[in-house]
């Protein structure tokens, strides 16, 4: 195999803390402009890449005598059909995975044969058109706006994101992240959804110092809950890892009501918003729900924005957000938070065959919330005070999470990950082993472990954490058990129910199938795809280069592994199609709680 060393070049030094003097900025028009650009370019390629692999177009490219339109860029013509007309203009780079670059410029042509130039809007309005028949009444129509307002703010969001970081970081050296770095500069998002920024429901109180991707960091707010309300579940005995100041601080509150209370750490937005709503303002009266204010230790936003990490104790919480993040207002309903306590238990007591020192699993140990008895409290209240604990060892702080590691930072064309592997190497590195290697503590794994317990789990980019060993793959974290799933028939072949410490009826147990299917988008199709991809690009090498290491390592699993084991290598290796999330398609079907899947070519066998 041939080495490859990799140039060196330089990242922006980490976000500095809201108490702290701000960086000076240069001229607002410069970053403004060159964000707007950076952010405009991002949106129309996930939307444009979504509506190509939804509508099952793999291969967009056609020949430049076919089009006859005055393309600037430099690039491979592509063509897309469309009711209006077809959409044309030229790809940068193909990608057979399908996440595609684009040139800037854009065109319709419509049945006369007339060619217009197209900007962002047009080119939205023209792909959500296509994508259903207008239906009676004016439903189309509202899919139509609500999609546009969607994409619209997450184009507008992520602009401002650019803006602030360019501002920031104006001629600081580049460097490879950490832990809480890497999870505040994932500015562009998911490569496959229109809207991967989308922010609805902050407008109703300023939020932009609450957004990981501007550095923030805050102070949480804290309640004490009266235990004759409180609803809880843990893994083992009961501790939130709450910091001293803060525990300390609720004794002088409460006095000698402590011990009737417990504690419940609350986003400060989500409290600003909720506790002044009329059907609480009775709990507070009554003193079932005791204001313990802003305390504590610093609190760190990471890149889903609601979860957030506390240096100083070791602790981080998914908290409660009265926010429409992409798709989904993120608050933690009570068959959720049991659902990932559930997946905690099993995980728990199979630690032994599902972790090594090449895998690990970062497990919530518990939650907190209110009960929907309590006579003052409507039920759907829930929800939005549910929080779930989620310590983090020490070794994972040593991580950094994938999805950002694939983005380079604005303004930038290498990846954040090339400049940890280079500063861990220390130099020369041969990606192609490098990648190699990433299998062994990823693919590896992820299919042993569903062969060998029947457990999958949502391994996509954003759930998976990396740690580097002088540059190399060292250990695969995955976190957020909420998106386990169990194989039904493998966990009741191999376990007693007790045994698990879950119900037989337990919203974890899937089909055979279904586990499968998830494992294949959100490991194969999602995290593998975006890891060759990012590779790929770097090196300037087509991705089938990359699949075919990937396609080599199930070829030797099938003849090492298992019957199961290998039966799963064979499925990946043969298949025509994989599945793959339709996020565009359930957005607009309004399908956000349960999403469409559609296939995608196997690129496996397409490299072949």
């Amino acid at each position: 195999m041939t080495h490859i060393e990799l140039p060196r070049s330089s990242a922006p030094e980490r976000a500095q803390a809201p108490d702290q003097a701000p960086l000076p900025a240069p001229h607002a028009h410069c970053p403004s402009y060159a964000s707007h650009l950076l952010a405009k370019e991002a949106t129309l390629r996930a939307l444009l890449n979504s509506y190509l692999r939804e509508t099952g177009c793999h291969d967009p490219r056609r020949d430049e005598s076919e089009l006859a339109a005055p393309l600037l860029d430099a690039g491979e013509p592509f063509r897309v059909t469309l009711p209006a007309g077809e959409l044309i203009g030229t790809l940068r780079t193909f990608s057979p995975s399908g996440q595609h670059r684009y040139g800037a410029a854009f065109y319709l042509r419509d049945a006369r044969g007339r060619v217009v130039p197209l900007d962002m809007q047009d080119i939205l309005q023209h792909l959500l058109e296509s994508l259903g028949v207008p239906a009676s009444g004016n439903t189309h129509e509202l899919r139509l706006w609500d999609m546009r307002d969607k994409i619209n703010n997450s184009f507008t969001r992520m602009a401002a994101h650019l803006d602030d970081f360019r501002r920031r970081h104006a001629g600081t050296p580049s460097e490879a992240p950490d832990f809480i770095t890497a999870e505040q500069s994932l500015y562009l998002g998911h490569p496959f959804h229109p809207f991967p920024k989308c922010s609805q429901g902050a407008e109703r109180r300023p939020f932009d110092d609450y957004s990981p991707e501007r550095g923030a960091r805050f102070r949480l707010r804290y309640v004490a809950v009266r235990r004759e309300w409180l609803v809880e579940e843990w893994l083992e005995a009961p501790g939130g890892g709450l910091a001293e100041d803060v525990v300390a601080a609720a004794r002088r509150r409460l006095g000698g009501r402590y011990d009737d209370h417990a504690v419940l750490p609350m986003h400060p937005w989500q409290a600003d918003y909720l506790l002044p709503q009329p059907d609480i303002r009775p709990l507070l009266e009554r003193a079932d729900l005791v204001d313990l204010g802003t305390l504590g230790p610093w609190a760190y936003p990471t890149s889903s924005v609601r979860s957030v990490w506390l240096p100083e104790t070791g602790h981080g919480y998914k908290l409660p957000l009265q926010v429409r993040i992409t798709n989904l207002v993120r608050e933690n309903t009570l068959e959720q938070s049991r659902r990932t306590l559930d997946a905690a238990r099993v995980i728990h007591r199979l630690r032994g065959d599902l972790e090594s020192e090449a895998f690990q699993v970062v497990k919530e140990t518990g939650y907190r919330t209110l009960d929907s008895a309590h006579p003052a409290l409507a039920a759907h209240r829930v929800a939005a005070f549910t929080t779930l604990f989620r310590p983090m060892p020490a070794d994972t702080r040593q991580a950094c999470v994938l999805a950002s590691l694939l983005e380079p930072y604005p303004g930038e064309t290498e990846p954040k990950l090339i400049a940890a592997i280079r500063q861990g190497a220390g130099g020369e590195v041969d990606l192609a082993r490098w990648f190699e290697a990433y299998l062994d503590i990823s693919l590896v794994p992820i299919l042993s472990v569903l062969a060998q317990t029947g457990v999958s789990f949502e391994a996509h980019l954003q759930n998976c954490l990396l740690r580097l060993e002088q540059g190399w793959p060292r250990t695969l974290y995955v976190r957020d058990l909420e998106g386990v799933s169990l194989d039904r028939e493998r966990v009741a072949e191999l376990y007693a129910w007790p045994a698990l410490g879950i119900a037989e009826d337990s919203p974890l147990l899937y089909a055979p199938e279904t586990a499968w299917r998830r494992t294949q988008y959100y490991f194969c199709v999602n995290h593998l795809g975006g890891v060759v991809n990012a590779l790929a690009g770097h090196l300037g090498v087509c991705e089938s280069r990359l699949w075919r290491l990937v396609g080599a390592r199930l070829a030797r699993l099938r003849e090492e592994g298992g019957e199961r084991l290998a039966a799963y290598a064979e499925a990946l290796l043969r298949a025509d199609h994989w599945p793959a999330k339709a996020n565009l398609l359930s957005c607009f079907r309004q399908r956000g709680a349960s999403p469409l899947f559609i296939d995608i070519v196997n690129p496996i066998k397409r490299a072949e």
